[in-house]
């Protein structure tokens, strides 16, 4: 859909930056809560090191952080690059969703689609894991935003079956390799996100997500070894799992060298979502998928 002809293109684009931004401010949030189990509600933005209140005017999303020069008004100790970089993440996924859309439930939509992999993402690098909280949601957000004709699903029942295929073949796979290889092949809340991905961008759209997410897993991967830099993503004693996390996955540590997958099938989705035909025409074998 193209951009509404009766609202100023300018004032429009603006707004939906400036909207994405605030979203990507509320990320930080659930990036930071959810894992520990903490209301994403209250209390309010609080300094991540000192925990103290955050003034309004201290909480702008990027431009505060920038007049702050990265560090808290109270304790003076520095803010993470993290924080204005999921806020222009989110900004610029509520400019795109303008210019693919216009005012519309479909720009709506595909925001918060981006916006709720953006937070698992960093959810995942940060502690390996992909809460149900978020995953389930997202699963059932996709098959109604189909309903709608809000996704990027051809049709409802593209969506169905990206869900059922992407959670099933999956999910066979988490269970066939744990089998074989008597250890985790793939993390069920990878089987999760995969169904959700499959209910918003339908069936043909999970082998090229799968494909780009495992080779540029792979890249980075290789290169953090060559460069010795891969950690085992083994959680520190003094970290709380997260709310729906069971006590099998608390004794849990990733392979030496590995990285979590997840971030890599968020941006094999965004890839997928906003260049299949560029990668079409790259690789016409891809067209396929269309």
């Amino acid at each position: 859909m193209a951009p509404d002809p009766s609202v100023p293109a300018a004032f429009a684009a603006a707004w939906f930056t400036v909207l994405g931004a605030v979203v990507g401010s509320f990320l930080n949030v659930v990036i930071a809560r959810v894992p520990a189990g903490l209301s994403i509600v209250r209390p309010g933005s609080r300094c991540p090191r000192c925990e103290k209140p955050i003034a309004w005017y201290d909480n702008l999303p990027v431009v505060s952080w920038l007049l702050l020069r990265g560090r808290c008004r109270r304790c003076a100790l520095p803010i993470s690059i993290r924080y204005p970089l999921v806020e222009l993440l989110g900004a610029a996924a509520g400019y795109l969703a303008w210019r693919r859309h216009g005012l519309s439930g479909e720009a709506g939509a595909e925001l918060a689609f981006v916006a709720t992999l953006v937070a698992l993402a960093f959810i995942d690098l940060d502690t390996w894991l992909l809460p149900h909280v978020i995953t389930w949601p997202l699963l059932a957000a996709g098959l109604l935003a189909s309903l709608l004709g809000w996704s990027a699903a051809s049709t409802f029942p593209s969506s169905l079956w990206g869900a059922a295929v992407g959670w099933g073949v999956f999910a066979a796979l988490s269970w066939g390799g744990e089998k074989v290889l008597k250890k985790e092949a793939l993390g069920f809340g990878d089987v999760w996100l995969l169904g959700g991905l499959g209910a918003w961008l339908g069936l043909g759209a999970l082998l090229p997500v799968v494909l780009l997410a495992s080779i540029q897993g792979s890249v980075v991967g290789i290169a953090l070894v060559l460069l010795g830099k891969a950690e085992t993503g083994e959680r520190r004693a003094n970290e709380a799992p997260a709310a729906d996390e069971s006590a099998a996955d608390e004794d849990w540590v990733p392979p030496r060298n590995a990285v979590p997958f997840g971030p890599f099938l968020a941006l094999g989705a965004v890839e997928w979502l906003y260049g299949a035909d560029l990668l079409a025409r790259a690789f016409p074998a891809l067209g396929a998928f269309r």
